[in-house]
């Protein structure tokens, strides 16, 4: 393990390994701590850590983690000071990265590897882990998620959904924390208000699919791709457990087309939208309505989507 240090000119990637590093997902949390607190040494810091995972972690994701810690993956260094506007600047705190190289797939050692030391830390520390990218506000605080023996993720407890209203009574859906997949965030646009939270698990049933199927995006330019979601990705993306069967009397799968959009953001979005080929939809939500009816069957009242979610949730 890395001790806690300064940021140097070896913290930025040579220019020769740019474009494998870049392929490689590197999930980053940050511990918010009081800045008078001490630092111990390194050797306690270790400790701590280790009983953490031992305590806290189980079976093979136990094991993975701490022969990350062993060959030194995990990096933890002191990064930026962080001086919120609502308190007095006596009240300045640090902020520490914790950074771990992580693979593609189902699994996913190196996102948990790095949770999991920054959890330890802040725990140490007396200090909270925290996603500067979810609200400015409270600095974006992350809620304590248990970590699955076999290392798995839920889609939904590792990313959040903005909605931002746009013209005529409409919505903009994004996901927030793919970064940590090493892909870019979804989104969809042009969102009716009676179709937004449907939408919202469309998007975390799409993000479910590209996680596991170690997706690789699509170039800007290049044609839209499919992704074909089923109903037992939408429903683990919703945490569901294994084994529990989702209610649904459709098919149990849908298409979606997905556009790298480089319009709304750097370095892009995947932009989702109807499948490719398909009929002609009067607007987006009429399109997410066939889509959740592909999946869950034919509405049958007023309390379909309620039903559909409850199902989908386990």
């Amino acid at each position: 393990m890395h001790p806690i240090t300064q940021p140097s000119s070896r913290d930025t990637p040579a220019r020769t390994s740019r474009s494998r590093l870049a392929a490689r997902p590197l999930p980053t949390f940050f511990v918010r701590v009081p800045a008078q607190i001490e630092v111990p040494p390194r050797e306690r810091v270790e400790l701590s850590v280790r009983r953490w995972i031992m305590r806290e972690l189980s079976g093979w994701l136990q094991l993975v983690v701490a022969e990350l810690l062993e060959d030194g993956s995990v990096e933890w260094t002191q990064d930026a000071v962080f001086e919120p506007r609502t308190e007095p600047r006596p009240g300045r705190e640090r902020v520490i990265a914790v950074r771990c190289p992580d693979r593609k797939g189902p699994r996913r050692p190196g996102l948990w590897a790095a949770l999991s030391v920054a959890h330890a830390l802040a725990e140490l520390l007396g200090g909270v882990v925290v996603d500067p990218r979810r609200s400015a506000a409270t600095f974006g605080v992350c809620a304590r998620v248990r970590a699955p023996a076999d290392g798995r993720v839920h889609a939904v407890n590792h990313l959040c959904i903005p909605s931002s209203r746009t013209q005529r009574d409409q919505r903009w859906l994004s996901t927030v924390g793919m970064a940590h997949f090493g892909l870019p965030d979804l989104e969809l646009v042009a969102v009716p208000n009676a179709q937004a939270q449907l939408g919202a698990r469309l998007l975390l049933g799409v993000a479910q699919h590209v996680i596991d199927a170690s997706w690789s995006p699509p170039r800007a330019g290049a044609h839209p791709r499919e992704a074909l979601v089923t109903v037992d990705e939408l429903h683990w993306a919703l945490g569901g457990e294994p084994g529990t069967v989702p209610i649904t009397t459709g098919r149990g799968w849908t298409r979606v087309a997905v556009e790298l959009d480089t319009s709304r953001a750097w370095p892009g979005t995947l932009r989702l939208g109807p499948p490719l080929g398909s009929r002609h939809w009067r607007d987006t939500g009429a399109w997410i309505r066939g889509a959740w009816t592909d999946l869950f069957g034919a509405p049958a009242g007023a309390c379909w989507a309620g039903a559909c979610w409850a199902g989908a949730a386990g």
